[in-house]
């Protein structure tokens, strides 16, 4: 397994020839052509209606358990949710048995009430959960895609904090700033054939402002070439500069709330069967915005698919980024993920084991690693008074040992990578799963309670409002366990195509490890108005007319 890779870097040799030849070129693949329906539907229609035919005949088909209101006149928005209930139940047969399992005839029915309801689908949460995998399923293969793409997107956000520093998150009682932070990322798509993509995407990412704080980077955040097999998805091999984001990123994620994180790697991803894809992946962290880390990365990602929403997965991971970097040095990643879905019901489960050696300053080697880690999260889906709303509580555990806190070793702490999980909330005053420290004293790993709601206002705006509270596993004799509590209050709306204003509150209340560890009890405040853009113009492919028969 690559676990037991003896070098790395005689792997990455093997894919230098394929580097060398990626050039920087056009990004993103664009959506097809939406389909064209029977036409509009009233507000108020008669039960014998072409839509509620449709969706009758269609419930029965495929055992659909929602069915339309047994009256003779109906609303528009009551076929909604017995047509999510049918496209759940089709989408689940594409996955396990293919496209092909599904008459063509019953994905136009389906994709012409799509488009005479997609406004009122869209205020369904349990549709946007969905919405990629139905108009994947839904899009007319025979439509051109865009040949090119080319646009820009990122944030730009103002911020202010205080009693912390923003430069490193670090617990500063009395101290107070603020400061402008931008990314932006112009990036260029071309795809030439169904079987190739091409990518390249630049970024700026800078800040200025309070503690005389200037930053500014600009260099290449990805560019790579995708390959698969013509009409076939068996294999398909992706080399270049780009990013990893697997699950919910509590492992590997893209850290998008900064400047962002990307490897110079290919991933060969495989799907024997429709339900079973698995990427295979090595590379090197790119460190134009690694945040000083340098290393490898190698590993093995398998999900299983047996429906939307019920999924398991595993993976194994060898990571030897660092910042300060020892001979010897790796951290290995064994985990599993699991999701399931019934009804408004979502749960998720991820436990992972992580091994490997580890620096010792003390003793002048390596430790060996043996920690372990997780995270248990349950959303319910509902609509009160009208209003579509997401309610979700999680536990997240992460193992530390009083030698880490007294400062003899770090081998049991359990760590997360550089990548801005929303389990550590959105303020980074704690940011990993192996703890905190606070004024030289150090809190050995973590658990976080979490309980949020979130709630559609109208279409446009979504509000949510979360709590996380943090209490260590191991600190020093006589300090409290307890770290604090993290309210986060967001406001989203999305103002048109390409953009959207997201407007946040969050306080850090400080409790007993805190006081103990800095002499101080003031809490922390954050706040933050953010722009997020993306503005793009692509040309679709033109499909090659039919030749006439000779007369």
């Amino acid at each position: 397994m690559i676990y037991n890779l003896p070098s790395l870097g005689e792997i990455l040799m093997k894919f230098k020839h394929l580097f060398s030849t990626l050039l920087l070129s056009l990004s993103i693949c664009s959506l097809a052509i939406a389909d064209e329906g029977h036409g509009d539907i009233p507000a108020r229609i008669p039960r014998k209606h072409w839509s509620c035919k449709e969706i009758e005949e269609l419930a029965v088909k495929y055992s659909a358990v929602k069915k339309l209101p047994k009256k003779t006149t109906l609303e528009k928005k009551e076929l909604v949710a017995p047509l999510l209930a049918v496209m759940e139940k089709v989408l689940t047969k594409c996955q396990m048995q293919g496209k092909e399992a599904v008459p063509a005839e019953d994905l136009e029915r389906l994709a012409a009430l799509h488009e005479a309801l997609k406004e009122e689908l869209a205020q369904y949460e349990s549709y946007q959960t969905l919405r990629e995998g139905i108009e994947k399923m839904l899009a007319k293969p025979e439509l051109p895609p865009f040949e090119y793409k080319v646009g820009v997107n990122g944030f730009l956000r103002g911020e202010g904090i205080g009693n912390l520093r923003l430069t490193d998150f670090g617990y500063t009682p009395g101290h107070g700033e603020g400061r402008f932070v931008y990314r932006v990322k112009p990036y260029a798509y071309w795809h030439p054939t169904d079987w190739l993509d091409i990518h390249a995407e630049g970024q700026g990412y800078g800040y200025t402002g309070g503690s005389h704080q200037e930053y500014n980077k600009f260099s290449l955040y990805q560019g790579f070439i995708e390959a698969r097999l013509p009409g076939s998805e068996l294999f398909t091999l992706k080399g270049g500069r780009q990013e990893f984001s697997y699950g919910s990123t509590f492992i590997i994620g893209p850290d998008s709330f900064f400047d962002g994180l990307t490897f110079d790697a290919a991933r060969l991803r495989i799907k024997p069967v429709e339900p079973l894809t698995i990427d295979l992946l090595v590379g090197a962290y790119a460190t134009p915005f690694s945040g000083g880390v340098e290393g490898n990365l190698a590993g093995a990602y398998a999900t299983y698919a047996f429906s939307e929403g019920n999924t398991v997965e595993a993976y194994v991971f060898r990571d030897s980024g660092s910042i300060d970097h020892h001979a010897g040095e790796y951290l290995a990643i064994w985990g599993l993920r699991g999701t399931a879905k019934g009804g408004p019901l979502s749960l998720e489960v991820e436990p992972v084991f992580e091994s490997g050696r580890a620096f010792n300053t003390i003793k002048g080697g390596n430790d060996g690693i043996e920690a372990y880690g997780g995270h248990v999260d349950l959303t319910l889906e509902s609509v009160t008074l009208g209003f579509n709303n997401k309610l979700f509580a999680s536990y997240a555990y992460g193992s530390g040992s009083e030698n880490a806190a007294n400062g003899v070793t770090s081998a049991r702490e359990f760590k997360t990578p550089n990548n801005d999980n929303s389990l550590m909330g959105d303020m980074s005053v704690i940011a990993d799963m192996s703890g905190v420290t606070v004024s030289g004293h150090h809190a050995s790993g973590l658990q976080i309670y979490t309980l949020g709601l979130g709630v559609d206002l109208t279409k446009e705006i979504n509000f949510s409002a979360t709590g996380r509270y943090f209490v260590a596993n191991a600190v020093e004799n006589g300090f409290s366990k307890h770290l604090g509590l993290e309210t986060d209050f967001t406001l989203t709306w999305n103002v048109g195509e390409g953009f959207s204003v997201i407007v946040g509150y969050d306080r850090f209340f400080s409790a007993g490890f805190f006081r103990n560890a800095s002499a101080s009890g003031r809490d922390i405040d954050y706040g933050y108005l953010m722009l997020q853009f993306d503005l793009a113009k692509s040309k679709p492919r033109i499909k090659p007319l039919k030749q006439s028969p000779p007369a």
